[in-house]
Order: structure tokens, then sequence, then C-alpha cells
């Protein structure tokens, strides 16, 4: 579907596009929109109600977060529900080479939206090794991280 919408209107999507806009009727209206552009951060917001700490999921191997969108409804709905995909997806965006520094990315990037913990962050596949390496530097930093899955 993302290829013919390349095809039809030149706009290259992140398959995360697909949270921001999961049906064809809400994609459509965003394509429209002349302002919107779409975001290629590694942050994806999964689910953003919530008051309990939010939940950050690493990517698998394959580098994208679609995967959390059906585990996210099984997920204590208290909680915000953010997805770290693989930067580099756009084909523009520089690969990280190690898991210290695709871990050392998505801290930054947590820490941006959320400066305080406690954190629960966790990942499959791949994205669990670098979920456990995220916590080791947010502890280093002095951070409190409560949940590693």
């Amino acid at each position: 579907m993302l290829a013919d919408v390349r095809k039809l209107t030149g706009k290259i999507l992140p398959l995360a596009t697909l949270f921001q806009a999961p049906t064809i009727a809400t994609l459509a209206e965003l394509l429209r929109n002349e302002g919107w552009s779409p975001s290629w951060s590694s942050l994806v917001p999964i689910k953003l109600q919530g008051a309990n700490t939010p939940i950050f999921l690493v990517h698998g191997a394959e580098g994208n977060v679609l995967l959390y969108r059906q585990l996210s409804q099984y997920l204590d709905g208290d909680h915000p529900i953010y997805g770290l995909q693989s930067s580099g997806l756009d084909g523009k965006g520089t690969l990280d080479r190690t898991i210290e520094q695709m871990a050392s990315r998505y801290v930054k990037e947590i820490t941006a939206l959320y400066p305080q913990g406690p954190y629960i962050v966790g990942g499959y596949c791949m994205g669990g090794t670098v979920a456990l390496e995220m916590a080791q530097q947010l502890t280093a930093m002095g951070q409190r991280v409560s949940l590693v899955i």
C-alpha cells in the first residue's frame, strides 16, 4: 500500500505512519494536508493515553515497530506506549553500527521526551539486547529503570 502511495503522490512514508493514520480515510486526510510531512524520528507514539510510567519498545532486527500495534492492545491501558524504530528507514538517515550507538540514540530521544524516570524499556529479538543496553546507560546516568522487558 505504501508503495502505491509513493507512486501516486511521490511521498515516501514510514510504516509508523500507520499508527498515526490506521485507516485509508485517515491516511488520505493526512496526505491531503499541505502542511503535513512524515516523521522519521526513531520515537513513534503508539498509544499516548495513560498516567503511569511510559513503556518504550525497541524494534526487532527488521527495524520497524508495527509489530507492537497488536501487543499494545494487551498491555496495561494506563501506560503510554512508544516504539523506537531504526534510523535510516527512510534511506537517508545514518545507520547505527553498534548496539551501544543505537541505545545511546534512543536514550537521548526518550529522555528528551521524559527527562525523569522511572523508565520501562523492552524489545523484541535484537531489540531486547538494545533495551538492556538502554537500561544500563540510563542507570549510569543516575536514572531509575523499573522494568526491562
